[in-house]
């Protein structure tokens, strides 16, 4: 028995879909959203760490500076560090005027009243974003460092657009937002 060529082009459309679909899917379980809730944080809360706060690290890194116009705390993700040392994040948070640090293992570090093993071990990634008064305006989980330059862009009112679209540029091409 043949198949007619309606039939081929049928099932061939039924199975592109069903990849389709299936990509959609990974993305947006892989893609990190904010929320407004998430275990102990919520939105509106104190930040982590916000001017002229203690880090704990050496200098010059011991405080968190009085200019910075917003902050990004990580917890899960890099093993330590702050500002461009996190990476094309860090690069962009400083970049646009902000202070990031980040930390993989809590213990000592303010942690939210989170489950320490879970962040210990790296099943626990999580980052916030909060604004110059130092409360928290985005709670990505499952978010890394790295996608701080999409993160931000749900973010372009804690600095002016001029800044936002001058650090864009001067990110990979990767990351160019210029079109959106």
């Amino acid at each position: 028995m043949k198949m007619d060529s309606s039939r081929k082009i049928e099932i061939l459309l039924v199975f592109l879909v069903i990849i389709f679909i299936t990509v959609g899917i990974t993305i947006w379980g892989k893609y990190p959203f904010g929320v407004k809730h998430y275990k102990t944080i919520s939105l509106g809360m104190a930040a982590a760490e916000k001017n002229g706060d203690s880090t704990g690290w050496a200098p010059p890194y011991d405080q968190v500076p009085e200019e910075s116009v917003f902050f990004v705390y990580s917890l899960g993700d890099e093993t330590m560090c702050i500002g461009s040392d996190c990476g094309i994040g860090g690069y962009f948070v400083e970049c646009l005027g902000g202070w990031i640090s980040g930390y993989h293992i809590a213990g000592d570090t303010f942690d939210y009243g989170l489950d320490d093993a879970a962040i210990n071990s790296g099943k626990e990634k999580i980052i916030t974003i909060a604004d110059k008064a130092g409360k928290i305006v985005g709670i990505y989980p499952g978010a890394r460092i790295r996608n701080l330059p999409y993160i931000l862009r749900n973010h372009r009112n804690l600095v002016p657009e001029d800044v936002f679209k001058a650090c864009s540029d001067l990110l990979p091409r990767r990351w160019d937002f210029s079109v959106l």
